[in-house]
């Protein structure tokens, strides 16, 4: 589903509403009356409730005459004048002159202390930081409000905070720190955003839920997207820019569910809305093209075709780069469809330019709907050409998703250790105040208490009791905490293991599946029956070994906890092998690989069948892997011994032992495998190593116990 793109709502501190009528302040005496006169009036112009097309040229110019009005030793009001200024301009899509006045802002807030103004210019100019691509602006914003959110015990301020946290994490794709963030500034809020009478709080949190339903759109959960909306709702006649903004919110979570009546229903409402208003057009333009999108999903392309048209005449009417980009990718999208192949690629082409800036998403779209373009213009080397750069991007997608992914949980991580830190540290705060007080007043009974000796040495005694008494209570506690650290770094470790032993076990199988499907996919026109038949069952052979590696994967993680020992019986070894054989039958047919097995159909071990078939197949991995094309694998019985036996020539026994007893999880070669067998072994009581056997040749032992 389409997403709207950098469109973003800078909140900052507001505090009345009322009709914009500039004071006259000739009729006012004090300069200080006259100062807070025009703050609120900037303050109306800046919500805008009649959603009159030139208020923002008016708040631009009412915050350039308060910096004028101000005193140079006023630096709070001259902070709050500058940012209203730079929000007049950043309305009239103004950015280089918002971002100007936004700093000047910050910079006078910082000259007063005020951390409230220091936070909310930094709110702003991280969000518009981001909008004009400055990273490294962004993060130093954000660093200063982190040291803000780190000391203030102002809720009002933390709530502003953590929803530009919220922005900041959504806009790296860490959404799971991003809805943390964005729920904690929302349960602020609700403290008292329906017994407040103050319009700034009811904008905000409006906005508030807004930003969270776009949180769980792009996390593909509209239903909780269309709640957190409906919580926003009830406010939504505080300015024409909330109600606005959620009813195009409206739109794209209902297109996103597949409800497009009541979508349809949301643009009527928004069309009427911004009728006769100038404020965010975007809006209007973004919900069309969602609405066009859903069309074209279900192939309805005469529904399709007006909303695309009326969105991009829309687009281009705003001149918006964004917004004319997203329609000439959706209608592109369209003329492929619906077979105008030349007139989609002159319209993809044109957008290309913004989509390689802007979105990688976005722009391995435009690259599979190019190749699409050229099958039906039939011209396959260049369809081949674009599909291959889509195939390219799209694994460096997902391998960005899962870097991003681990990123977040770690993030989360942080942010919850860091929380709870400063939890123990105000504790230790109040502690320690107490104990102040309490050598305050041990001064307080020394001094009265200097007429006599033998008080002194009472109080004295009670004194030092308390103070060993104390001593072994934080000995104590210390001792607990030593123990709760070596248990943390434990299930660390355990946790590193398990995570890069899934990488390992998974990785092949899983891209064996998708090499084949895509195989089937790519040539399902050139497949007689005997090769889609000879296909399907190698598909379902390497499902088959993803379904067996996760068995033991879960076996294995079993394995790690405390008191879980193997289930011993009589294992036949050949039949056992001769499974294990089968499952590894795919990489054996890659390389032309042979398996000579000469183990007795009667010899049986007392062992774990579980533990020792993970062993076989990990061995047999690694033979395989040492192994050149057309080599052959001996498994062979001999005085109590188990050896396998391959053909190496790059890897030495010597090697393969020392990556066998390596305590440290590795990525390199083999590693991850032998430290899997390593670890059954140990269970089973087995000695397993590698040895020489011949020139370039290795054999791998399993000596069982008599």
């Amino acid at each position: 589903m389409f997403r709207r793109l950098f469109i973003v709502v800078i909140i900052i501190n507001i505090s009345t509403i009322a009709r914009p009528q500039a004071p006259d302040l000739s009729t006012i005496n004090s300069a200080k009356e006259k100062i807070s006169a025009w703050l609120k009036y900037c303050s109306v112009l800046r919500l805008n409730t009649s959603g009159s097309p030139d208020n923002y040229a008016k708040l631009q110019d009412a915050g350039l005459k308060g910096v004028q009005m101000v005193n140079d030793s006023d630096l709070e009001d001259k902070a709050s004048f500058y940012t209203y200024a730079a929000l007049g301009y950043y309305y009239q899509i103004k950015f280089d002159s918002a971002q100007f006045y936004f700093y000047e802002s910050l910079h006078s807030a910082q000259r007063s202390h005020n951390a409230k103004l220091i936070a909310a210019a930094s709110e702003a100019l991280m969000s518009l930081n981001f909008q004009m691509q400055q990273i490294e602006k962004v993060d130093e914003c954000k660093n200063i409000l982190q040291s803000i959110a780190d000391t203030t015990k102002n809720n009002s301020i933390l709530q502003d905070i953590y929803s530009a946290f919220g922005s900041y994490y959504q806009n790296k794709s860490y959404y799971s720190t991003a809805q943390d963030y964005y729920i904690k500034s929302i349960l602020l809020r609700e403290k008292e955003v329906d017994s407040t009478t103050n319009s700034k709080s009811k904008f905000d949190y409006a906005i508030q839920c807004d930003q969270l339903s776009k949180l769980y759109l792009n996390t593909q959960m509209p239903d909780k997207s269309i709640e957190a909306l409906r919580k926003g709702t009830r406010f939504a006649g505080v300015s024409p820019v909330v109600e606005n903004r959620l009813t195009s919110s409206f739109v794209e979570a209902y297109t996103s569910l597949g409800n497009i009546d009541s979508a349809l229903i949301c643009l009527a409402k928004l069309n009427t809305n911004v009728k006769n208003q100038n404020s965010f057009p975007s809006e209007v333009v973004t919900s069309n093209l969602n609405i066009a999108i859903y069309y074209i999903d279900h192939k309805m392309y005469n529904k399709a075709l007006p909303y695309a048209q009326t969105g991009d005449v829309q687009a281009n009417k705003i001149k918006s780069p964004f917004l004319i980009f997203q329609s000439q990718m959706i209608i592109g999208r369209y003329l492929e469809e619906t077979g105008k192949y030349q007139q989609s690629i002159n319209l993809l082409n044109q957008a290309i330019p913004i989509a390689q800036q802007l979105n990688k998403d976005l722009y391995a779209n435009i690259l599979q709907y190019l190749a699409l373009d050229y099958k039906g213009l039939k011209n396959p080397s260049k369809a081949l050409q674009y599909y291959e750069q889509y195939s390219q991007l799209r694994d460096t997608l997902s391998k960005e998703k899962v870097s991003r992914t681990f990123a977040d949980l770690e993030t989360h991580y942080q942010t919850t250790e860091k929380e709870n830190q400063i939890v123990s540290l105000n504790q230790k705060n109040k502690l320690n105040a107490l104990e102040l007080k309490q050598a305050a007043n041990t001064k307080t009974i020394l001094i009265l208490g200097l007429a006599s000796l033998g008080i002194i040495s009472l109080l004295l005694f009670f004194i030092y009791r308390n103070k060993e008494k104390n001593n072994k209570t934080l000995n104590r506690q210390n001792k607990q905490l030593d123990d709760l650290n070596h248990q943390l770094s434990v299930a660390n470790d355990t946790k590193a293991k398990l995570f890069g032993v899934i990488s390992h076990d998974l990785r092949s199988p899983v891209s064996k599946i998708v090499q084949l499907l895509h195989l089937q996919k790519d040539n399902s026109a050139h497949l007689t029956s005997e090769l889609r038949a000879d296909y399907n069952d190698r598909v379902n052979k390497a499902s088959e070994q993803v379904l067996e590696t996760m068995e033991d994967l879960l076996l294995w993680s079993k394995s790690q906890m405390t008191h879980f020992s193997p289930q011993y019986k009589g294992v036949k070894l050949k039949p056992l092998v001769e499974q294990e054989i089968l499952l590894l039958e795919e990489q054996l047919k890659e390389k032309n690989l042979n398996i000579s097995l000469n183990i007795s159909e009667q010899t049986q071990k007392n062992t774990d069948e579980n533990f020792i078939s993970i062993i076989f197949r990990n061995l047999l991995h690694n033979a395989i892997t040492q192994c050149r094309q057309n080599d052959t694998i001996t498994v062979v019985e001999n005085a109590g011994e188990t050896i396998i036996t391959n053909p190496s020539a790059t890897t030495t026994a010597e090697e393969l032992n020392t990556m066998m007893e390596q305590n440290m999880i590795s990525s390199k070669y083999s590693g991850l495998g032998l430290q899997i067998v390593k670890d059954f072994s140990d269970k089973l009581g087995l000695k397993i190593f590698y040895r020489a056997a011949g020139e370039k040749q290795i054999s791998s032992v399993i000596k069982w116990n008599t």
